[in-house]
C-alpha cells in the first residue's frame, strides 16, 4: 500500500505527540531542575542530530542558503523562548491553568495559517477546534474555586494575569516556530532541529545549575532518553510532518499530547482518571477524527466565517 505525504505526515505527528506526552515522566524521574533538564535535552539532542545528519549526508552547502538559515535560527530562538515563557508561567499560575492557556496555540496556528494563506475558516472547523479545547478543559480538571480566588484578590489578580500572559506568549511563540518550520521545507527537518537545539544550548546556558548535577545512573538515563528519543528522534519526525501537513491538521493533532500525558500519569504514577476526564479524551479524539476525515456539520450556513 502506498501512503500519501499527508498520511505519512499524520502518522509522524501522532507518534511525535504521543512521545511528547511522556516527557513529563522523564522530567520528574530525573529529579533535575527544569533548566537543567531542558539544557541537557538540547545538548544530548544536538549530539544525536549531528551524528544522524552526518551519516545521512545532509551537511551540504545547498541547505545553508542564507535566507533559509535566518528563518531556521529565528525558529530556534522562538522555540527556546517558548519553553522559557511556559516554564516561567508555572511560577504564577497552577500547572492546569497554564496548560489550558498554552493549548490555545492550535487556535493561534489555524488563525495565523488562514491569514497568511488568505484562506477561509469553516464553521465546522471552528466547532471541532472548540470541541477539542473543551475536551482539554475537562482533562486538566481546572479548579474553578482556585481560579476565582486568583482573580478576585488584588495581588492574585495581577499574578494570574502575568502567568496567563506568559503562557499565551509561549503559545504564540510556538505557533511562530511551527510556521517557520513549514516555510523552510527545502531544508531537511533533522538539520532544522539540529540548528535550533544548538541555539537552545547557548540560550539556556546561563540558567543551568552545574552544582546540582545528576548523581545516579538512572537520572542520566532519563536525560539521555529525553535527548535522544524525545528530542532527536521526535523533532525529526515532528518537523518532517510540519512540512507535509496543513496548519489545521497540525493544530488538531496537537491535542493528542495532553491525552497521552493523562494516560502516562495513570500508568506511571497511579493517578485516577475521572469520568469527566474520560469524556474529555473522547471529545478530543472525536475532533481529531472529524478534522482528519473532513467531517462537516450542517450549521445552517455554508459560508465561511472569515476570509
Amino acid at each position: 500500500m502506498k501512503y500519501s505525504a499527508v498520511n505519512i505526515g499524520s502518522i509522524e505527528l501522532v507518534i511525535a505527540m504521543v512521545l511528547s506526552g511522556t516527557i513529563g515522566y522523564f522530567v520528574i524521574s530525573s529529579e533535575q531542575s527544569i533548566w537543567n533538564v531542558v539544557f541537557f535535552r538540547c545538548v544530548i539532542g544536538a549530539i544525536t542530530l549531528a551524528i544522524y545528519a552526518y551519516f545521512s549526508g545532509i551537511f551540504k552547502r545547498a541547505y545553508f542558503e542564507r535566507r533559509a538559515m535566518l528563518f531556521v535560527v529565528l525558529g530556534g530562538i522562538t522555540l527556546v523562548a517558548n519553553w522559557i515563557l511556559l516554564f516561567a508561567s508555572f511560577n504564577y499560575i497552577p500547572f492546569s491553568i497554564a496548560t489550558v492557556a498554552y493549548h490555545m496555540q492550535p487556535l493561534f496556528l489555524v488563525l495565523a495559517g488562514a491569514l497568511l494563506t488568505k484562506s477561509s475558516l469553516s464553521a465546522s472547523l471552528l466547532v471541532w477546534l472548540m470541541t477539542a479545547f473543551f475536551g482539554l478543559f475537562l482533562i486538566v480538571e481546572l479548579d474553578l474555586a482556585e481560579i476565582s480566588a486568583l482573580l478576585n484578590s488584588e495581588e492574585g489578580g495581577s499574578t494570574a494575569l502575568i502567568g496567563l500572559l506568559l503562557a499565551l506568549g509561549a503559545a504564540l511563540l510556538y505557533t511562530v516556530t511551527t510556521l517557520i518550520t513549514k516555510k523552510v521545507s527545502q531544508v531537511p527537518p533533522q538539520l532544522v532541529a539540529l540548528v535550533q537545539v544548538t541555539i537552545g544550548i547557548f540560550m539556556l546556558l546561563p540558567f543551568v545549575n552545574f552544582s546540582s548535577m545528576p548523581t545516579e545512573a538512572s537520572q542520566w538515563l532519563d536525560l539521555v532518553v529525553l535527548g535522544v528519543l524525545l528530542t532527536g528522534f521526535m523533532y525529526i519526525i515532528m518537523y518532517d510532518s510540519f512540512q507535509k501537513l496543513s496548519t489545521t491538521l497540525i493544530a488538531i493533532l496537537s491535542f493528542i499530547y495532553p491525552v497521552t500525558a493523562l494516560f502516562v500519569d495513570y500508568l506511571a504514577f497511579s493517578t485516577q482518571i475521572s469520568v469527566w476526564q474520560g469524556f474529555g479524551v473522547v471529545l478530543i479524539l472525536l475532533a481529531v477524527c472529524a478534522v482528519k476525515f473532513n467531517w462537516r456539520l450542517s450549521l445552517g450556513s455554508k459560508k465561511a466565517l472569515t476570509r
